[in-house]
């Protein structure tokens, strides 16, 4: 028996099926990117500002941010929200609640800043992203997270 053939049959459909892939990105009227973008941190934030914006802040930012009473959400599962999160966050739940319950305290052009645990987590990012397909226009990503926030000492409760 020849194992050539099905290795080479197995090796073409894998790149016919790339290709279609490709392809179908390419017509699509909503291509997806070809690599993730890596949001930039604002240095001026203005949180007065009328311009739509989704980008990273540092931690001194989202102290400032904090201070001016702007709304966090926590974008960790539950029980990491509820072992510790920042003060007055709220947490996240199925994304079209959390939309509901954000704008029963403000509307979808004021600040909102989204958190994660750490740096390296993604969550936050989608989130953000979930948010400004829904229509918010003023989304600010904490990349430091909670790990950073807890760090510095900053506001935090425990519980819901």
């Amino acid at each position: 028996m020849n194992i050539r053939i099905p290795i080479l049959q197995a090796i073409l459909l894998v790149l016919i099926s790339i290709l279609i892939g490709i392809g179908s990105n390419i017509l699509s009227s909503k291509p997806l990117p070809w690599f993730a973008v890596e949001l930039s941190v604002v240095e001026d934030v203005e949180i007065k500002s009328n311009e739509p914006i989704l980008a990273a802040i540092s931690i001194e930012q989202a102290k400032l941010f904090f201070d001016d009473e702007v709304l966090f959400v926590d974008a960790r599962d539950e029980g990491y929200f509820e072992a510790g999160h920042i003060k007055g966050a709220m947490k996240n739940i199925f994304l079209y609640e959390l939309i509901f319950n954000i704008e029963e305290k403000q509307n979808k052009d004021t600040p909102l800043v989204v958190y994660c645990g750490d740096p390296g987590c993604g969550d936050s990012e989608q989130l953000a992203y979930d948010l400004k397909d829904s229509g918010f226009t003023k989304l600010y990503v904490f990349k430091g997270g909670w790990l950073e926030w807890s760090k510095a000492g900053y506001p935090s409760e425990v519980g819901k």
